[in-house]
């Protein structure tokens, strides 16, 4: 196996502080070297035929269902109406069933934590430089009110490593799928909530080192975005979105199952 060197690994560690420190801190799965199942290997996954989209604006929450290729909805917020496009098909757009797709490789790279798991997942990045933006495209009443750095290039869908743990049971898996860059012209973070999830089925034991994962069950995606990453449309035709949406958030939630192809 081809180990993740030190350097790519601490970065990915910057943004899965909560998978290495565990849930009541401490040093967590990531640092054990107890035995764990082996995930090692090709997997096929199935998705749920539609996923829901939860919007938070303000701590009023409107929840959708779209189908698993995303698409258009529209809520009306406090007499607003407002519309938001979240096809799978734009570049600035990862929806959960991007993010492991119907065929996925798992590796755990690290003999000494066996708990440590890795995948290639897609994110968006900027293909450019992050730039101060124009003077008169930020500030109060605009999508950048921080006046925060801007993509001078386009939003593009790369592969970069993802990291993640078996919890020290063997019972179930986390996987850390933020820390992307998307942008509508504004910095959008994919939040730390971006996780994939699911409890493992196994087979043999630590005891006899036959110990492995053969399915996933209850499996969740879940990829976050803050407000300025909602892609809603203007809903006053005013040329400038509503500090409604530039403080909301949003979650998109797609249900799996995965089993391995390689048996």
């Amino acid at each position: 196996m081809t180990n993740v060197p030190r350097g790519e690994f601490l970065a990915i560690a910057a943004f899965a502080m909560p998978l290495l420190t565990g849930a009541e801190g401490g040093c967590g799965p990531a640092f054990s070297e107890t035995p764990a199942p082996s995930m090692s290997g090709e997997w096929n996954v199935e998705y749920a035929d539609e996923y829901e989209v939860e919007v938070d604006l303000g701590g009023a929450v409107y929840t959708e269902q779209l189908g698993v290729r995303g698409g258009r909805f529209d809520i009306t917020h406090e007499g607003k109406p407002l519309s938001f496009d979240l096809s799978c098909d734009r570049d600035e757009v990862v929806c959960p069933s991007e993010i492991m797709p119907t065929e996925v490789s798992f590796r755990q790279d690290d003999e000494r934590f066996p708990h440590r798991i890795f995948l290639r997942v897609p994110k968006t990045e900027c293909d450019g430089m992050l730039v101060d933006p124009e003077p008169d495209a930020c500030g109060e009443d605009t999508p950048n009110p921080d006046c925060e750095q801007v993509c001078d290039g386009d939003v593009t869908t790369v592969q970069r490593e993802a990291f993640g743990t078996i919890d020290e049971a063997g019972r179930s898996f986390d996987l850390l799928v933020g820390g992307g860059i998307a942008t509508n012209g504004v910095n959008c973070i994919l939040l730390g909530v971006s996780v994939a999830k699911g409890d493992l089925v196994t087979s043999g034991s630590a005891e006899g080192e036959d110990w492995r994962a053969d399915e996933v069950a209850r499996g969740e995606v879940v990829t976050g975005y803050g407000g300025g990453c909602l892609w809603a449309g203007d809903p006053d035709d005013d040329g400038q979105l509503e500090a409604l949406v530039l403080g909301a958030s949003l979650k998109i939630t797609s249900r799996y199952t995965a089993m391995r192809s390689d048996r």
